[in-house]
């Protein structure tokens, strides 16, 4: 396949750095722009600084080198993108209706289809040929199972419980019901796509190398937003946050975070001459 962008993957991805530069500002300084419980509008607000600080130059910074057929840069563009993919997804369904709405799905719409769009067109043997011989795959394989199953305990806690007893979640009672909307897309799409990520990896699989890459650097882009609504969370009195679940919040993301450096540098190693070879050719 061919390493470069197709041009549709460059217009699109400017458009959505553009709207959400543009819609995390107006959450920011609007006046009224969420029209919440004074804690749950903070969260909001921390999400949107999170975008702009975060989210915005991984994706610009990927877009970058991408563009120049960096592998690297082709993983940090689709991880810039599943993350805004998955953060418009949510706040298009979570943020109570108000006059960017459809600000909202176009993010949302654009980031899936660019995303799909860049995975369809992505060189795998080219992104694995950067890896062999760099990359543990047992210990990533591994790594990421940890990971899904810190994420998929951390929300069928919230669950489970409720499910066995007949009562509503206290994430509902506090947040209303748009505050599931998380669980129903981790638990849906992040999950499986972790552990069917870590079955191929394990298995060295070619498309396991793109897909590992997309999933950690995702998890190393939601750390900051997470992490920091975890805490808004644990500091006010508006939602309950339990140590434990505080605990597999956080764990999954700093596991994440340090597996997609690690992932990355080892992507900008040159591969190194066998010394069989190098006998080979001095004989």
């Amino acid at each position: 396949m061919d390493r470069q962008l197709r041009r549709w993957h460059v217009l699109a991805t400017v458009a959505v750095l553009v709207l959400a530069a543009v819609s995390s500002l107006a959450g920011l300084f609007r006046p009224g722009h969420y029209r919440a419980a004074p804690g749950i509008v903070e969260s909001y607000r921390m999400q949107d600084l999170t975008i702009l600080v975060v989210g915005i130059p991984v994706l610009a910074v990927g877009l970058w080198y991408a563009m120049r057929s960096s592998p690297r840069g082709r993983i940090v563009w689709l991880g810039g993108l599943a993350y805004m993919t998955y953060m418009w997804a949510s706040i298009a369904v979570q943020i109570p209706f108000n006059a960017f709405f459809l600000v909202y799905v176009a993010l949302f719409g654009l980031s899936l289809f660019t995303f799909v769009g860049g995975m369809v067109t992505t060189d795998a043997d080219a992104i694995r040929e950067t890896l062999d011989g760099h990359l543990n795959t047992t210990l990533y394989s591994v790594a990421l199972v940890v990971i899904g199953l810190g994420l998929g305990a951390l929300w069928l806690s919230d669950v489970v419980p409720p499910l066995l007893s007949g009562t509503e979640p206290s994430l509902i009672e506090e947040s209303g019901p748009q505050a599931m909307v998380t669980h129903v897309i981790d638990l849906g799409v992040v999950v499986p796509s972790i552990f069917l990520s870590a079955a191929w990896l394990f298995r060295e699989r070619t498309w396991g190398f793109v897909f590992a890459g997309v999933e950690l650097v995702l998890g190393a882009t939601l750390a900051a937003p997470i992490g920091i609504m975890t805490i808004v969370f644990m500091a006010g009195d508006t939602v309950t946050i339990s140590p434990v679940a505080a605990f597999f919040t956080f764990l999954p993301i700093l596991v994440s975070t340090l597996l997609a450096v690690t992932y990355l540098r080892s992507m900008g190693r040159r591969p190194e001459p066998s010394t069989e070879s190098d006998r080979g050719h001095s004989v």
